[in-house]
């Protein structure tokens, strides 16, 4: 009863676990301060650490700091029901509980969606090659567009054209 503390290591081993995982390497440390009563378990847990991923721009291996919190309750009760969201609810009789998908998804949670070399911490520039190649390609397009556009265009996208002059 009362407040207990943990600390896990989410790392390489962790994540290989996870077959499709999008992140393969990592080190976050969680702590969870866990704050049990008769029939509530108030968990707290605190990320922090490194997630290696890859820049969305230009394909470059890029370190990622996380530093995030997540909650859950757990309440015990006559039957484990896992369909609330917001509150796991344990049979009375369970003695243990995995908290292994739940650290796993939190983890996935916690990388930003948006993953750049120029928005780290210490902000470096996207690989210039990979910049130059995306350069020269969106040109292509933009020529390849152009050059259909001028054959099959439709008279009345003319007109509205007409209209921002």
């Amino acid at each position: 009863m009362g407040p207990n503390e943990f600390e896990y290591v989410l790392d390489d081993n962790f994540l290989a676990d996870f077959e499709y995982s999008p992140v393969k390497k990592a080190n976050v440390g969680v702590r969870l301060q866990m704050n049990k009563t008769e029939n509530l378990y108030d968990l707290k847990f605190h990320f922090e650490g490194i997630v290696s991923s890859t820049c969305d721009t230009c394909a470059d291996e890029i370190d990622i700091p996380i530093q995030k919190d997540f909650e859950m309750l757990m309440k015990l009760s006559e039957v484990s029901n896992f369909e609330d969201f917001e509150i796991v609810y344990l049979a009375r009789t369970e003695i243990e509980f995995d908290l292994t998908q739940y650290l796993y998804e939190s983890l996935l949670l916690a990388v930003p969606q948006r993953k750049n070399c120029n928005e780290l911490a210490i902000s470096k520039s996207c690989n210039p090659e990979v910049l130059k190649l995306l350069e020269q390609k969106e040109k292509e397009e933009d020529e390849n567009v152009e050059g259909e556009s001028g054959d099959n265009s439709d008279p009345r996208w003319n007109k509205l054209k007409d209209l921002l002059n």
